[in-house]
């Protein structure tokens, strides 16, 4: 039996028409172009048909051959490879099968993101060498130093006076994988601070001048000791990165459409993990706050302050990248009072 149909060269995209000889004992003969060879069916890698990809040979040379009638191949290639080709036949049209994989893809997918991609991060942020996370650090601060920041304007005697009531807060703090350091900037967009991957500190000016007591400047201070005291930062350079790879990985591209694409859905999802992180760093903050004045009755106030300048009220939680302020609120004061009554 001789099946026509095309054939392509080993590592190559090229395709000739071809001839494909089934002979009775088994033996197959190919003829491409000037290329002949002769083969048993025992050395070759049969392909058959799955879905609507078609049926296929792939010599021990490397040369590849497709028919161009698929079903005379996928026969000969049933019958060659057996019970096993036909129980995937069978399972390719079985709808409660296709239903269950789909299913189990979709929490395989959903599982890895919630859990899966967080504890990866988790592991690899602490596994990378300390001198990554102060590259990073010193770099995202030159660039926000160049495009955002100014020179701070607060007196120097009032940003010697935070930074000795700050040293004497980490000596009650537990071991950090970065000693904390503050730096004062001056930025438009009112009060913040950041906490960066080598465990530098951003304070702007206005954040200073929110505060109306030590004490409720100490909350944020801490706070951001809780990014760097669980790695918050580098965590969410991981998770971004595994997370577009991942991306990329389902468009089969990274190009176009898909990288417009791609960038959406990992602020979204980097969206997502930055809450879980303020939350987790609110409540290192809580705790520490009542170790060392007793209430978290000043972060509670800060919070109420930064309404003020909450902008994002409109925006949909799951597009904010801090949780909502009342909820932080609640959040912070039943830790005080489970705290105080344990």
């Amino acid at each position: 039996m001789i099946i026509a149909g095309t054939c392509h060269p080993p590592l190559s995209a090229e395709r000739l028409a071809a001839e494909l000889e089934l002979m009775p004992d088994g033996t197959l003969t190919l003829r491409c172009g000037e290329h002949t060879g002769e083969w048993s069916a025992d050395t070759l890698v049969l392909s058959a048909p799955l879905g609507r990809l078609p049926a296929q040979i792939t010599f021990p040379d490397g040369w590849l051959f497709k028919a161009a009638e698929n079903k005379i191949l996928a026969d000969w290639i049933q019958a060659h490879t057996g019970k096993q080709s036909q129980w995937l036949h069978k399972l390719e049209r079985h709808w409660l099968a296709i239903v269950v994989s789909i299913v189990f893809l979709i929490a395989l997918g959903a599982g890895t993101y919630r859990y899966g991609i967080p504890a990866a991060s988790h592991t690899m942020a602490r596994m990378l060498p300390k001198a990554v996370p102060e590259y990073i650090g010193k770099a995202v601060l030159e660039t926000l130093d160049e495009y955002l920041f100014k020179p701070s304007q607060l007196d120097e005697q009032e940003q010697w006076q935070i930074r000795d009531r700050f040293a004497l807060l980490q000596d009650n703090l537990p071991p950090l994988p970065f000693e904390p350091k503050i730096v004062f900037r001056s930025w438009q967009k009112g009060p913040n601070a950041f906490a960066l991957s080598d465990g530098t500190i951003v304070v702007t000016d206005s954040l200073v001048e929110l505060a109306t007591t030590p004490a409720e400047l100490d909350s944020v201070l801490l706070h951001e000791v809780g990014h760097v005291y669980h790695q918050h930062v580098m965590e969410a350079v991981v998770q971004s990165t595994l997370l577009s790879v991942s991306v990329a990985l389902l468009t089969g591209e990274s190009s176009g459409l898909a990288d417009n694409l791609t960038g959406a859905g990992v602020f979204i999802a980097s969206s997502g993990y930055s809450r879980d992180a303020e939350r987790e760093a609110d409540s290192f903050a809580a705790e520490q706050m009542i170790k060392q004045y007793g209430t978290t009755e000043p972060m509670a106030a800060m919070f109420s302050r930064f309404m003020e300048y909450d902008n994002g009220s409109e925006i949909p939680e799951w597009l904010q990248s801090h949780p909502d302020l009342y909820q932080r609120i609640e959040a912070v004061k039943a830790q005080d009072h489970s705290m105080l009554s344990e």
